[in-house]
C-alpha cells in the first residue's frame, strides 16, 4: 500500500512537471526601451502560423514597450542572435518574402576544425542555392501579419523574429543582442 502511493505521488508530480514546462525566455531593458524574448518550439511557431518550415530556423517571439513616452524606433537589423557554443552568429530575415516567397536562398557554411578550444571555428565554405517554388507558401500571409515589422512605436508591440541559425542550438548558448539609442543590449535565454 505504501509502495503503490508512493508511486501515485510520484507520478503525479511527474506530470505536474512535465505540464509546467516554459519556452526559453529573456528580458533586458535600459532607458528607451524593454524587451522580453521567447524562444518558439516548432510545435508552438505551427500554432502560430500552420508550419514549422522544416525546422530551419530559430523563431523568437519579441516584445518592444518603448519607457518614458518617448517613441522608439525597431528595426529588425539592431537585432543578432548569437550563439556562444559554435561561435555563428546573424540577423534575422527582415521580411515574410525571404522565408515563405515563391523563391528562397539557401545558405549552407561549413566550418573547419578548431585551432584550440578558445578560438573559432574557421569558416570553411558556403553554398548557395536558389529554390523556386511557383506556388508559393501559403503561410506568406500568416507570417506578414506575426513577424515583427520595422516602424516607430509610441505602445508596446510584439512579432516573430526569424534567424537562419541552427535550431538546434541549445537555449542556455543563445544570446539575442539589440542595439538601441542608448546602449548595446544583450538578452540571455532562461
Amino acid at each position: 500500500m505504501v509502495i503503490r502511493r508512493a508511486f501515485f505521488y510520484f507520478a503525479v508530480c511527474t506530470a505536474l512537471i512535465a505540464t509546467d514546462k516554459r519556452s526559453p525566455e529573456g528580458q533586458v531593458e535600459d532607458d528607451a526601451v524593454s524587451i522580453t524574448a521567447t524562444l518558439l518550439s516548432a510545435d508552438q511557431l505551427r500554432q502560430a502560423v500552420g508550419t514549422d518550415f522544416d525546422n530551419n530556423y530559430i523563431v523568437v517571439d519579441v516584445h518592444i514597450a518603448p519607457k518614458g513616452g518617448m517613441p522608439y524606433a525597431v528595426s529588425l537589423d539592431d537585432f543578432i542572435l548569437r550563439s556562444e557554443s559554435s561561435g555563428d552568429h546573424s540577423g534575422p530575415f527582415l521580411s515574410a518574402g525571404q522565408i515563405a516567397g515563391a523563391g528562397a536562398l539557401v545558405v549552407e557554411r561549413s566550418y573547419g576544425n578548431r585551432s584550440n578550444p578558445d578560438s573559432p571555428r574557421p569558416l570553411e565554405g558556403t553554398k548557395l542555392e536558389m529554390k523556386a517554388d511557383e506556388k508559393g507558401n501559403p503561410a506568406l500571409d500568416a507570417l506578414k501579419k506575426k513577424m515583427l515589422a520595422s516602424k516607430t512605436i509610441s505602445e508596446p508591440v510584439s512579432g516573430l523574429v526569424f534567424f537562419p541559425l541552427n535550431p538546434k542550438e541549445k537555449a542556455k548558448n543563445l544570446i539575442l543582442s539589440c542595439k538601441t539609442p542608448k546602449s548595446h543590449l544583450r538578452l540571455a535565454f532562461k
